[in-house]
């Protein structure tokens, strides 16, 4: 029978527009369930396509290596994130599932509530309503599980730092840059220009991984990157 999905009501055979709100008819209340349902299901894929999108570019924000600066040998292909720039990147994202969480819940309530109204009564109604709120719960629980990890990211970066920072002191304290120019041009005099300054690097890499236990490798190059710095580029500005 001809069904207005609007107002929840079926008509006798032949009839094509709603006489109580003047809406089209659908073929029948199955019809219209099927057609909600599809709508709900094309809502949900695009909300997970937005948060797919999102955690795509998060990532490619942390694994971007900063740009080559002038006479310093090219960044490692995957740059370290020091964890203390990981726990703001996730305070923030968890910022952000807090503040749509928020609105999804809201949301729900307030269609249940009929305070903001919906084209659809009866079932297709609150399946539209549990949908939000199963969705505002979720991002409500990555949320909460988010900062978690920001806070614990946040402790380890304090000891992280205090680690890079000894490291650091240690390697200007024991290699001078003459040092490591004079052992490199005794094993090759020709050395100069970019051959010169990737030769450094490599040397001061072996240094740090013969006298260091690190684990990480990406942490290594960085650690490389800014002992680099500090010996040849800080020192000639």
């Amino acid at each position: 029978m001809p069904y207005c999905p609007k107002c929840d009501m079926e008509f006798i055979d032949g009839m094509t527009v709603c006489t109580d709100c003047g809406g089209p008819l659908v073929e029948s209340k199955e019809v219209s369930d099927a057609l909600m349902a599809e709508e709900v299901r094309k809502k949900q894929d695009a909300l997970r396509l937005r948060y797919e999108e999102f955690l795509k570019a998060e990532e490619e924000a942390q694994t971007a290596a900063p740009q080559a600066q002038e006479k310093r040998p090219a960044a490692p292909a995957h740059a370290y994130v020091d964890k203390k720039q990981r726990s703001e990147d996730v305070a923030s994202s968890a910022s952000a599932f807090f503040l749509v969480g928020g609105l999804l819940a809201a949301a729900s309530v307030f269609c249940t509530a009929g305070i903001i109204p919906l084209p659809m009564q009866g079932l297709s109604r609150l399946i539209a309503c549990a949908v939000l709120a199963v969705m505002g719960l979720w991002c409500l629980y990555i949320g909460v599980s988010s900062r978690k990890s920001a806070a614990l990211l946040k402790a380890e970066a304090e000891e992280e730092q205090k680690e890079t920072e000894e490291i650091l002191t240690w390697f200007e304290r024991t290699y001078s840059p003459e040092d490591l120019d004079q052992q490199l041009l005794m094993e090759d005099p020709g050395l100069a220009g970019e051959e010169l300054d990737l030769k450094r690097f490599e040397l001061i890499q072996d240094y740090l991984v013969t006298a260091r236990d690190l684990p990480d490798q990406s942490y290594t190059d960085a650690l490389c990157d800014m002992i680099y710095a500090r010996l040849y580029e800080q020192k000639h500005t």
